[in-house]
């Protein structure tokens, strides 16, 4: 009987074969390889999801939430890093913000521009190019305050003392999390 390999050798794995596929968009671009890429970069991702899960000790706080029974700093550090740790680590290592922003600005002057012009189709198409250039940024732009904010929240909502309440929507929060394969 093959052994089952383990969640550290099923991410080392799938690391590499992210990065092969990587290789094989530089040499052939096409939408096909970009699509493999993206898939075998969402599979990198639920490995690296299981390895947390695997090395962190999740399932031991949800008692002590549905019990109210105060957390200790490391309870609340492995709270942080199972609701807002996806967050604060992409804040952490984005550096592209400013990047975006001047984008935004850049795509949305055009449109400006375009406001006045004729409306023909060569307007027209220009337009709908800049709407999609725009579609874009703002993804990333939305992407990124949407994880500034939660991770805002759960600092504010951690701080002190947490109520009965508080301990009854953090056990929630815990147990669907626990349930989900987006954890």
């Amino acid at each position: 009987m093959t052994p089952v390999p383990t969640n550290d050798e099923q991410l080392k794995a799938s690391f590499k074969k992210a990065l092969d596929l990587a290789a094989r968009c530089n040499a052939s671009e096409t939408s096909d390889n970009y699509e493999f890429l993206e898939e075998e970069i969402d599979e990198l991702e639920a490995h690296a999801r299981k390895s947390v899960h695997a090395k962190l000790d999740f399932k031991s706080l949800l008692p002590k939430l549905v019990a109210g029974v105060p957390l200790t700093p490391d309870d609340l550090k492995t709270l942080e890093l199972l609701i807002v740790g996806d967050a604060e680590y992409y804040l952490k290592y984005e550096s592209e913000i400013e990047e975006w922003e001047a984008q935004l600005k850049r795509v949305l002057d055009q449109i400006a521009s375009l406001q006045t012009s004729p409306l023909d189709a060569d307007n027209l198409m220009h337009t709908r190019a800049l709407c999609r250039e725009a579609h874009e940024v703002l993804s990333d732009l939305v992407y990124y305050f949407d994880a500034k904010e939660r991770a805002a929240k759960f600092q504010a909502a951690t701080q002190g003392q947490i109520d009965p309440d508080g301990y009854r929507f953090l056990a929630e929060i815990v147990q669907e999390m626990l349930a989900s394969d987006k954890m």
